[in-house]
């Protein structure tokens, strides 16, 4: 498949949709992802700004120095990832997808940081940091 993309959250309050192809596509292991998501990694896509359009209320949290995450105000799916360093983009989590399979990821990042019992056998490359 390829652009446009859509998805939202799941309550349906959230909605988003990309009108090109996302800058990258990856699986990101830090610490950070995984305790913003619950989950043991934030697997994304990164749109620039101009290409992705929202609606809906979200929350607005930092999670570091670089990185402030949004999530839906009434269910609270951690629906975006917003980087605060130029250019402007914004991260989505795939999950959001409307059509989950449309964009696979290309990379897994911080690996150094993935939760032992996460087995990687998708033949992706990995870097131990960011990329």
């Amino acid at each position: 498949m390829s652009a446009p993309y859509a998805g939202g959250c799941l309550c349906g309050q959230v909605r988003w949709r990309a009108t090109a192809e996302p800058a990258n596509v990856r699986v990101c292991h830090c610490r950070n992802c995984q305790r913003a998501t619950g989950g043991p990694f934030f697997a994304r896509a990164v749109f620039l700004a101009d290409h992705i359009e929202r609606a809906g209320e979200t929350t607005r949290w930092p999670t570091s120095e670089r990185v402030d995450r949004l999530s839906c105000a009434r269910c609270g799916t951690p629906v975006f990832a917003e980087p605060k360093d130029p250019p402007a983009r914004l991260g989505v989590a795939l999950a959001t997808l409307d059509d989950p399979g449309s964009l696979v990821p290309e990379a897994q990042i911080w690996v150094s940081e993935k939760l032992a019992w996460v087995t990687i056998h998708d033949g992706l490359p990995r870097f131990p940091q960011g990329a």
